[in-house]
């Protein structure tokens, strides 16, 4: 589960008083870290969390969430560069090594911009790095959806296969797929090892 989840957790279990500030910091990292309760790494626990620490901080979970990751989102003044690496992770399977990054916007333009501003960048990033295929998670957090990008040799062939898309595929949208480590991750894995 997340961590704020287990800290709101600990001071339950001291019968400790959550403050105002503290309820709002808490509440903010349980709604950041399972994309606004929609991610399925989001537990019961998360959810009701959630809702008590809202209650003490006096916030609409939803419009709050909201405004905080439009707050966060505003990618238009950082690089390509910054982008690409915020949150950006490798992975291993059999001897592939790949790369995958993820932004996450409530704002479908923005992530439009965003790929535009990336695409370019993968080829650099590719030679950057020791890895044999990059991929880029371009998530709607509202839409439940997420665009991949990918470069390097046999990347669009992997995608395909993982998410058992027609072979003719090129680009890439999952529906209902927010997740790196849950949803995306695990079927690349597979995929490579086959």
């Amino acid at each position: 589960g997340c961590t704020a989840t287990i800290v709101y957790q600990l001071y339950r279990e001291q019968n400790a008083t959550i403050d105002k500030q503290i309820a709002g910091l808490l509440c903010s990292a349980i709604l950041s870290d399972t994309l606004i309760l929609r991610s399925p790494t989001c537990t019961e626990t998360d959810k009701k969390a959630a809702y008590a620490l809202a209650e003490i901080a006096g916030i609409d979970p939803e419009k709050y969430a909201e405004e905080m990751f439009a707050a966060g989102s505003n990618l238009s003044s950082r690089t390509p560069e910054e982008i690409f690496y915020q949150d950006f992770k490798k992975f291993v399977a059999n001897d592939l090594v790949f790369g995958v990054g993820q932004i996450t916007s409530m704002d479908r333009q923005e992530l439009v911009a965003i790929k535009d501003k990336l695409l370019p960048y993968m080829e650099k990033a590719l030679a950057n790095h020791e890895v044999e295929m990059l991929f880029f998670m371009l998530t709607d957090i509202l839409q439940g959806t997420t665009e991949l990008l990918y470069h390097g040799n046999g990347a669009r062939e992997l995608a395909v296969k993982a998410f058992h898309l027609p072979e003719d595929t090129k680009q890439i949208i999952l529906q209902d797929t927010v997740s790196r480590k849950k949803q995306i991750i695990p079927a690349m894995m597979i995929a490579a090892q086959e």
